[in-house]
Protein backbone atom coordinates (compact mmCIF):
# COMPACT_ATOMS: atom_id res chain seq x y z
CA UNK A 1 0.00 0.00 0.00
CA UNK A 2 1.08 3.43 -1.00
CA UNK A 3 0.15 5.73 1.84
CA UNK A 4 0.80 8.97 -0.10
CA UNK A 5 -1.47 7.63 -3.21
CA UNK A 6 -4.43 6.89 -0.59
CA UNK A 7 -3.93 10.08 1.29
CA UNK A 8 -4.58 11.65 -2.41
CA UNK A 9 -7.30 9.13 -3.27
CA UNK A 10 -9.12 10.32 -0.04
CA UNK A 11 -8.16 13.97 -0.68
CA UNK A 12 -10.06 13.79 -3.98
CA UNK A 13 -12.70 12.03 -2.97
CA UNK A 14 -13.40 14.44 -0.55
CA UNK A 15 -12.78 17.33 -2.56
CA UNK A 16 -15.23 15.60 -5.50
CA UNK A 17 -17.37 13.61 -4.05
CA UNK A 18 -18.86 11.25 -6.25
CA UNK A 19 -22.28 9.46 -6.62
CA UNK A 20 -21.97 5.50 -6.54
CA UNK A 21 -24.04 3.81 -10.18
CA UNK A 22 -25.30 1.46 -7.79
CA UNK A 23 -26.72 4.06 -4.94
CA UNK A 24 -26.71 2.29 -1.31
CA UNK A 25 -28.87 5.09 0.22
CA UNK A 26 -32.64 4.35 -0.55
CA UNK A 27 -33.10 8.17 -0.13
CA UNK A 28 -30.05 9.19 -3.18
CA UNK A 29 -31.59 7.06 -5.69
CA UNK A 30 -35.19 7.84 -5.04
CA UNK A 31 -34.28 11.48 -5.19
CA UNK A 32 -31.74 11.20 -8.15
CA UNK A 33 -34.24 9.40 -9.81
CA UNK A 34 -37.17 11.82 -9.44
CA UNK A 35 -34.64 14.32 -10.91
CA UNK A 36 -34.04 12.15 -14.00
CA UNK A 37 -37.57 11.91 -14.62
CA UNK A 38 -38.11 15.34 -13.64
CA UNK A 39 -40.93 15.07 -11.59
CA UNK A 40 -41.45 16.97 -8.53
CA UNK A 41 -41.53 16.47 -4.68
CA UNK A 42 -45.54 17.10 -4.98
CA UNK A 43 -45.86 14.69 -7.54
CA UNK A 44 -44.53 11.33 -6.05
CA UNK A 45 -45.66 12.36 -3.17
CA UNK A 46 -49.35 12.94 -3.42
CA UNK A 47 -51.41 10.37 -2.14
CA UNK A 48 -48.49 8.22 -0.88
CA UNK A 49 -47.10 10.49 2.21
CA UNK A 50 -46.02 14.45 2.84
CA UNK A 51 -43.64 16.68 1.08
CA UNK A 52 -41.63 16.65 4.01
CA UNK A 53 -41.68 13.04 4.89
CA UNK A 54 -40.50 12.76 1.61
CA UNK A 55 -37.48 15.42 1.95
CA UNK A 56 -36.24 13.35 4.81
CA UNK A 57 -36.47 10.07 2.86
CA UNK A 58 -34.35 11.46 0.12
CA UNK A 59 -31.69 13.52 2.42
CA UNK A 60 -31.60 9.88 4.11
CA UNK A 61 -32.52 11.50 7.11
CA UNK A 62 -34.64 8.90 8.42
CA UNK A 63 -35.45 4.75 8.20
CA UNK A 64 -38.17 5.12 5.74
CA UNK A 65 -41.13 2.65 6.07
CA UNK A 66 -41.04 -0.39 3.47
CA UNK A 67 -44.85 0.86 2.06
CA UNK A 68 -43.77 4.02 1.56
CA UNK A 69 -40.30 3.17 -0.69
CA UNK A 70 -42.55 0.48 -2.92
CA UNK A 71 -45.23 3.13 -3.54
CA UNK A 72 -42.34 5.40 -4.29
CA UNK A 73 -40.63 3.04 -6.42
CA UNK A 74 -44.08 2.37 -8.42
CA UNK A 75 -44.41 6.13 -9.12
CA UNK A 76 -40.78 6.11 -10.22
CA UNK A 77 -41.77 2.94 -12.66
CA UNK A 78 -38.65 1.17 -10.50
CA UNK A 79 -39.07 -2.53 -9.85
CA UNK A 80 -38.31 -2.87 -6.45
CA UNK A 81 -35.77 -5.70 -7.19
CA UNK A 82 -33.32 -3.14 -8.90
CA UNK A 83 -32.44 -1.32 -5.66
CA UNK A 84 -33.57 -4.46 -2.99
CA UNK A 85 -29.29 -6.15 -4.09
CA UNK A 86 -27.96 -2.55 -3.22
CA UNK A 87 -30.03 -2.15 0.07
CA UNK A 88 -28.97 -6.25 0.80
CA UNK A 89 -24.86 -5.09 0.52
CA UNK A 90 -25.51 -2.11 2.46
CA UNK A 91 -26.64 -4.10 5.30
CA UNK A 92 -24.50 -6.45 5.21
CA UNK A 93 -21.59 -3.81 5.88
CA UNK A 94 -23.21 -2.49 8.90
CA UNK A 95 -24.08 -5.87 10.38
CA UNK A 96 -20.12 -6.18 9.69
CA UNK A 97 -19.57 -2.96 11.68
CA UNK A 98 -22.05 -4.58 14.68
CA UNK A 99 -20.40 -7.85 14.72
CA UNK A 100 -17.17 -5.93 14.90
CA UNK A 101 -18.50 -3.35 17.52
CA UNK A 102 -20.09 -5.70 19.88
CA UNK A 103 -17.54 -8.39 19.50
CA UNK A 104 -20.14 -10.92 18.17
CA UNK A 105 -18.41 -13.67 16.45
CA UNK A 106 -21.85 -15.44 15.79
CA UNK A 107 -23.10 -12.05 13.97
CA UNK A 108 -19.70 -12.18 11.40
CA UNK A 109 -20.23 -15.89 10.91
CA UNK A 110 -23.35 -15.48 9.86
CA UNK A 111 -22.46 -12.67 7.44
CA UNK A 112 -19.90 -14.55 5.86
CA UNK A 113 -21.94 -17.47 5.39
CA UNK A 114 -24.14 -15.13 3.51
CA UNK A 115 -21.73 -13.75 1.09
CA UNK A 116 -18.60 -16.18 0.85
CA UNK A 117 -19.56 -17.03 -2.85
CA UNK A 118 -19.99 -13.62 -3.89
CA UNK A 119 -17.45 -11.90 -6.14
CA UNK A 120 -16.49 -9.02 -7.65
CA UNK A 121 -18.56 -6.51 -5.37
CA UNK A 122 -16.95 -3.70 -3.65
CA UNK A 123 -19.71 -3.76 -0.48
CA UNK A 124 -18.81 -7.51 -0.14
CA UNK A 125 -15.48 -7.40 -0.29
CA UNK A 126 -15.05 -4.92 2.63
CA UNK A 127 -17.01 -7.07 4.37
CA UNK A 128 -14.67 -10.21 3.61
CA UNK A 129 -12.42 -7.51 4.48
CA UNK A 130 -13.90 -7.37 7.90
CA UNK A 131 -14.33 -10.78 8.84
CA UNK A 132 -10.59 -11.74 7.83
CA UNK A 133 -9.21 -9.13 10.64
CA UNK A 134 -11.48 -9.78 12.91
CA UNK A 135 -10.54 -13.71 12.87
CA UNK A 136 -6.38 -12.75 11.91
CA UNK A 137 -6.75 -14.22 8.62
CA UNK A 138 -4.17 -12.40 7.50
CA UNK A 139 -2.48 -14.43 4.60
CA UNK A 140 -5.96 -14.60 2.57
CA UNK A 141 -5.99 -10.13 3.22
CA UNK A 142 -5.48 -8.96 -0.83
CA UNK A 143 -8.48 -7.18 -0.46
CA UNK A 144 -6.59 -4.32 1.60
CA UNK A 145 -4.69 -4.01 -1.61
CA UNK A 146 -7.45 -4.81 -4.06
CA UNK A 147 -10.16 -2.03 -2.12
CA UNK A 148 -7.58 0.66 -2.32
CA UNK A 149 -7.71 1.38 -6.13
CA UNK A 150 -11.79 1.58 -5.46
CA UNK A 151 -11.97 4.47 -2.77
CA UNK A 152 -13.48 7.00 -5.30
CA UNK A 153 -16.58 4.62 -5.81
CA UNK A 154 -16.88 4.74 -1.96
CA UNK A 155 -19.18 6.64 0.30
CA UNK A 156 -17.70 7.77 3.21
CA UNK A 157 -19.21 5.22 5.44
CA UNK A 158 -17.53 2.65 3.34
CA UNK A 159 -13.98 4.26 2.99
CA UNK A 160 -14.37 4.91 6.89
CA UNK A 161 -15.03 0.44 7.14
CA UNK A 162 -11.99 0.19 4.90
CA UNK A 163 -9.57 2.45 7.10
CA UNK A 164 -10.93 0.91 10.22
CA UNK A 165 -9.88 -3.05 8.48
CA UNK A 166 -6.88 -1.95 6.98
CA UNK A 167 -5.73 -0.41 10.00
CA UNK A 168 -6.52 -3.36 12.11
CA UNK A 169 -4.58 -5.75 9.64
CA UNK A 170 -1.25 -3.21 9.77
CA UNK A 171 -1.74 -3.90 13.23
CA UNK A 172 -1.69 -7.87 13.18
CA UNK A 173 1.52 -7.26 10.85
CA UNK A 174 2.83 -5.37 13.46
CA UNK A 175 2.88 -2.04 11.89
CA UNK A 176 1.91 0.35 14.05
CA UNK A 177 3.20 3.63 12.35
CA UNK A 178 1.14 2.30 9.42
CA UNK A 179 -1.91 1.50 11.30
CA UNK A 180 -2.03 4.94 12.76
CA UNK A 181 -1.59 6.85 9.88
CA UNK A 182 -4.59 5.29 8.22
CA UNK A 183 -6.70 5.95 11.53
CA UNK A 184 -5.53 9.47 11.05
CA UNK A 185 -7.10 9.70 7.57
CA UNK A 186 -11.04 9.20 9.09
CA UNK A 187 -10.56 12.35 10.25
CA UNK A 188 -10.82 13.87 7.00
CA UNK A 189 -14.39 12.49 6.25
CA UNK A 190 -17.31 14.53 6.36
CA UNK A 191 -19.68 11.94 7.24
CA UNK A 192 -19.00 9.49 10.27
CA UNK A 193 -21.14 6.81 12.18
CA UNK A 194 -20.59 7.11 15.78
CA UNK A 195 -19.93 3.12 16.64
CA UNK A 196 -17.36 3.09 13.99
CA UNK A 197 -16.07 6.40 15.73
CA UNK A 198 -16.09 4.71 18.68
CA UNK A 199 -14.10 2.12 16.98
CA UNK A 200 -11.13 4.69 15.84
CA UNK A 201 -10.99 5.93 18.94
CA UNK A 202 -10.15 2.95 20.86
CA UNK A 203 -7.81 1.92 17.74
CA UNK A 204 -5.65 5.25 17.87
CA UNK A 205 -5.28 4.58 22.06
CA UNK A 206 -3.93 1.21 21.13
CA UNK A 207 -1.74 2.07 19.08
CA UNK A 208 -0.10 5.23 20.41
CA UNK A 209 0.26 3.72 23.66
CA UNK A 210 2.48 0.84 21.34
CA UNK A 211 4.14 3.73 20.07
CA UNK A 212 4.86 5.51 23.25
CA UNK A 213 2.70 8.54 22.20
CA UNK A 214 1.08 8.48 25.67
CA UNK A 215 -0.16 12.20 26.29
CA UNK A 216 -1.98 12.45 23.30
CA UNK A 217 -3.97 8.96 23.86
CA UNK A 218 -5.44 10.09 27.05
CA UNK A 219 -8.39 11.47 25.10
CA UNK A 220 -8.82 9.09 22.59
CA UNK A 221 -9.23 6.34 25.62
CA UNK A 222 -12.11 8.58 27.12
CA UNK A 223 -13.77 9.17 23.99
CA UNK A 224 -13.70 5.99 23.36
CA UNK A 225 -15.24 4.87 26.63
CA UNK A 226 -17.94 6.86 26.59
CA UNK A 227 -19.12 6.29 23.45
CA UNK A 228 -18.66 2.19 24.29
CA UNK A 229 -20.95 3.41 28.06
CA UNK A 230 -24.05 5.49 25.41
CA UNK A 231 -23.82 1.86 23.64
CA UNK A 232 -23.67 0.20 26.48
CA UNK A 233 -20.77 -2.05 25.01
CA UNK A 234 -19.70 -3.71 28.55
CA UNK A 235 -17.30 -5.78 26.43
CA UNK A 236 -15.38 -3.09 24.67
CA UNK A 237 -15.37 -1.26 28.01
CA UNK A 238 -13.77 -4.03 29.69
CA UNK A 239 -11.31 -4.87 26.56
CA UNK A 240 -10.16 -1.04 26.74
CA UNK A 241 -10.01 -1.13 30.32
CA UNK A 242 -7.75 -4.43 30.26
CA UNK A 243 -5.91 -2.53 27.90
CA UNK A 244 -4.85 0.62 30.21
CA UNK A 245 -3.82 -1.88 32.43
CA UNK A 246 -1.58 -3.54 30.44
CA UNK A 247 0.31 -0.44 29.96
CA UNK A 248 0.18 0.55 33.53
CA UNK A 249 1.42 -2.84 35.05
CA UNK A 250 4.88 -1.72 35.41
CA UNK A 251 4.84 2.36 35.39
CA UNK A 252 1.93 2.43 38.16
CA UNK A 253 1.12 -1.14 38.88
CA UNK A 254 -1.49 -0.20 42.31
CA UNK A 255 -3.47 2.07 39.83
CA UNK A 256 -3.51 -1.12 37.02
CA UNK A 257 -4.52 -2.85 40.19
CA UNK A 258 -7.51 -1.00 41.53
CA UNK A 259 -8.94 -0.53 37.46
CA UNK A 260 -8.86 -3.95 37.55
CA UNK A 261 -11.28 -4.74 40.82
CA UNK A 262 -14.05 -2.96 38.36
CA UNK A 263 -13.69 -5.53 35.53
CA UNK A 264 -16.68 -8.20 35.56
CA UNK A 265 -14.35 -11.20 35.33
CA UNK A 266 -17.18 -13.64 34.71
CA UNK A 267 -17.72 -11.86 31.38
CA UNK A 268 -14.73 -12.07 29.99
CA UNK A 269 -14.05 -14.49 27.54
CA UNK A 270 -10.92 -17.15 27.89
CA UNK A 271 -8.13 -15.24 25.97
CA UNK A 272 -9.56 -11.69 27.80
CA UNK A 273 -9.69 -13.76 31.12
CA UNK A 274 -6.12 -14.73 30.36
CA UNK A 275 -5.22 -11.18 29.70
CA UNK A 276 -6.60 -10.20 32.98
CA UNK A 277 -4.59 -12.76 35.15
CA UNK A 278 -1.02 -11.65 33.47
CA UNK A 279 -2.03 -8.13 33.79
CA UNK A 280 -2.72 -8.83 37.55
CA UNK A 281 -0.02 -11.08 38.28
CA UNK A 282 2.26 -8.57 36.27
CA UNK A 283 1.32 -5.71 38.53
CA UNK A 284 1.64 -8.29 41.48
CA UNK A 285 5.02 -8.69 40.40
CA UNK A 286 5.89 -4.88 40.27
CA UNK A 287 5.00 -4.39 43.36
CA UNK A 288 7.44 -7.28 44.69
CA UNK A 289 4.35 -9.84 45.70
CA UNK A 290 5.72 -12.15 44.17
CA UNK A 291 3.95 -15.34 46.06
CA UNK A 292 0.49 -13.91 44.82
CA UNK A 293 2.08 -13.16 41.10
CA UNK A 294 2.70 -17.19 40.75
CA UNK A 295 -0.96 -18.00 42.09
CA UNK A 296 -2.63 -15.41 39.96
CA UNK A 297 -0.27 -16.99 36.69
CA UNK A 298 -1.75 -20.32 37.53
CA UNK A 299 -4.67 -19.79 35.68
CA UNK A 300 -3.16 -19.42 32.58
CA UNK A 301 -3.09 -22.58 30.18
CA UNK A 302 -0.09 -23.87 27.59
CA UNK A 303 -2.64 -23.27 24.68
CA UNK A 304 -3.10 -19.43 25.60
CA UNK A 305 -2.13 -16.39 24.03
CA UNK A 306 -0.39 -15.57 27.00
CA UNK A 307 1.23 -18.41 28.03
CA UNK A 308 5.07 -17.22 27.33
CA UNK A 309 4.33 -14.19 28.86
CA UNK A 310 3.42 -16.00 31.63
CA UNK A 311 6.41 -18.01 31.74
CA UNK A 312 9.15 -15.48 30.73
CA UNK A 313 7.40 -13.80 34.57
CA UNK A 314 7.87 -16.77 35.82
CA UNK A 315 11.18 -16.92 35.11
CA UNK A 316 11.73 -13.88 36.28
CA UNK A 317 10.48 -14.23 39.76
CA UNK A 318 12.66 -17.69 39.93
CA UNK A 319 16.03 -15.65 39.46
CA UNK A 320 15.17 -13.28 42.05
CA UNK A 321 14.13 -15.96 44.41
CA UNK A 322 17.10 -18.08 42.84
CA UNK A 323 14.99 -21.15 42.30
CA UNK A 324 17.11 -22.53 39.55
CA UNK A 325 15.45 -25.99 39.34
CA UNK A 326 12.18 -24.21 38.43
CA UNK A 327 14.25 -22.35 35.71
CA UNK A 328 15.93 -25.42 34.53
CA UNK A 329 11.92 -27.02 34.18
CA UNK A 330 11.08 -23.74 32.56
CA UNK A 331 13.85 -24.12 29.84
CA UNK A 332 13.12 -27.73 29.21
CA UNK A 333 9.58 -26.71 28.54
CA UNK A 334 9.80 -23.76 26.19
CA UNK A 335 12.59 -24.69 24.14
CA UNK A 336 10.76 -26.36 22.12
CA UNK A 337 7.53 -24.06 22.16
CA UNK A 338 6.57 -22.33 19.02
CA UNK A 339 5.26 -18.85 19.67
CA UNK A 340 1.31 -18.20 18.02
CA UNK A 341 -0.29 -14.81 17.46
CA UNK A 342 2.42 -12.93 17.41
CA UNK A 343 4.16 -13.65 20.76
CA UNK A 344 7.15 -13.84 18.93
CA UNK A 345 8.44 -10.86 20.80
CA UNK A 346 7.96 -13.27 24.00
CA UNK A 347 9.97 -15.79 22.86
CA UNK A 348 12.38 -13.10 21.80
CA UNK A 349 12.40 -11.78 25.34
CA UNK A 350 12.95 -15.46 27.15
CA UNK A 351 15.81 -15.82 25.07
CA UNK A 352 17.33 -12.79 26.47
CA UNK A 353 16.28 -13.26 30.14
CA UNK A 354 18.41 -17.02 29.38
CA UNK A 355 21.90 -15.34 29.11
CA UNK A 356 23.68 -15.98 31.53
CA UNK A 357 26.44 -12.92 31.57
CA UNK A 358 25.71 -8.66 30.94
CA UNK A 359 28.23 -9.29 27.75
CA UNK A 360 26.13 -12.33 26.47
CA UNK A 361 23.16 -9.92 26.71
CA UNK A 362 24.70 -6.75 25.27
CA UNK A 363 25.48 -9.10 21.91
CA UNK A 364 21.72 -10.46 21.95
CA UNK A 365 19.79 -6.95 22.37
CA UNK A 366 23.02 -6.19 19.33
CA UNK A 367 22.57 -9.14 17.28
CA UNK A 368 18.72 -10.25 18.06
CA UNK A 369 16.67 -7.45 19.70
CA UNK A 370 17.58 -4.60 18.43
CA UNK A 371 17.05 -5.69 14.83
CA UNK A 372 13.65 -7.38 15.38
CA UNK A 373 11.87 -4.29 17.47
CA UNK A 374 12.85 -2.36 14.49
CA UNK A 375 11.27 -4.65 11.83
CA UNK A 376 8.18 -4.49 13.97
CA UNK A 377 8.31 -0.71 14.42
Amino acid sequence: MSLVSLKNKIRKRVEVEQYKQNYTDIGTFIKEKRKELDYTQDEICNGICSISYLSKIENNQIVPNDFYVKEILEKLDVEENVLSASLKEKQYLHDVLEATFYMNAAKMDQVYDDIKDIEHNVIINLCKLGYNVYYKLEAKNHYVMMLENLINNMTDFEIGMYLYFSSIYYIQLEKYKMALELALLYDSLRSKEEKLEALFYELSYLVKQRLLVKNSSNEDYAHAMTLFSKYHNVERVMFLALNKCYHLREENPKCALKILKTVKIDLLNKEMSDMYSYIKASSEYSLEKYKKAVITLNSINDQSKYYLRKMNLLYEICLIEEDYKTIEDIKKILVNVTPIDHEVSSKVYYHYLTQETNESKKEFLRDIAIPFSIQIE
